[in-house]
């Protein structure tokens, strides 16, 4: 099913960030695009559904909205906004999806309640939610060599080899989730920790 049904509210949203031409497909800055899209081809979601500025599917089974927000990255918070209030889903109740450049390629990290340290996608989530009370998972990309070269690194694409990593990644980051979102609030913490352990090399 690819949309929400008009009486039901999602129990949960999972939201994966990026720009949405397609020159961005596989650029660093896309990690959380391409992490969702290979979340929904696991669970047999189709994202397709335009609404919100954004891409959704419903994820039925467990009653989970996925969005793709076509803002581009710095507007990211309108589309989540948006749905967030149409079904007044509280913040914990919320999952974003986004490359990190503290991180390695090969690690993610999940987290709660952090701080944007800079990422414009999540300055406009905070700023538009008016809290940073929600779930995180930070997908590594690693650090350009010289740190005047940031806006050029992240709309880089991935190498052939990185990419490898990174779906192998994601297989492994997806398992987590998946027990995040099916095993009840009382294991989102054990999953979490689950993902912050992961390394592909």
């Amino acid at each position: 099913m690819f949309g929400l049904p008009k009486t039901q509210r999602p129990a949960l949203i999972v939201a994966g960030l990026g720009n949405p031409e397609k020159k961005y497909l596989y650029t660093r800055h896309n990690a959380g695009f391409l992490f969702l899209s290979a979340f929904a081809r696991r669970i047999g979601c189709e994202i397709r559904k335009r609404q919100f500025d954004a891409l959704t599917g419903y994820w039925q089974e467990h009653s989970v909205l996925l969005m793709l927000p076509l803002t581009y990255m710095n507007l990211s918070g309108t589309a989540l906004h948006a749905a967030a209030k149409k079904y007044r889903t509280p913040p914990a109740n919320i999952v974003v999806v986004h490359d990190d450049m503290d991180i390695p390629v090969g690690r993610a990290k999940f987290h709660f309640n952090r701080s944007s340290a800079g990422h414009k996608g999540i300055d406009s989530i905070i700023g538009r939610l008016g809290t940073r009370e929600f779930y995180r998972i930070r997908v590594g990309i690693g650090k350009p060599a010289n740190a005047d070269d940031t806006i050029d690194y992240v709309l880089s694409e991935f190498n052939a080899q990185e990419l490898k990593t990174i779906e192998e990644l994601f297989e492994k980051v997806i398992d987590g989730l998946l027990s995040f979102i099916s095993d009840g609030p009382a294991a989102r913490q054990k999953a979490m920790e689950a993902v912050n352990r992961i390394t592909v090399k």
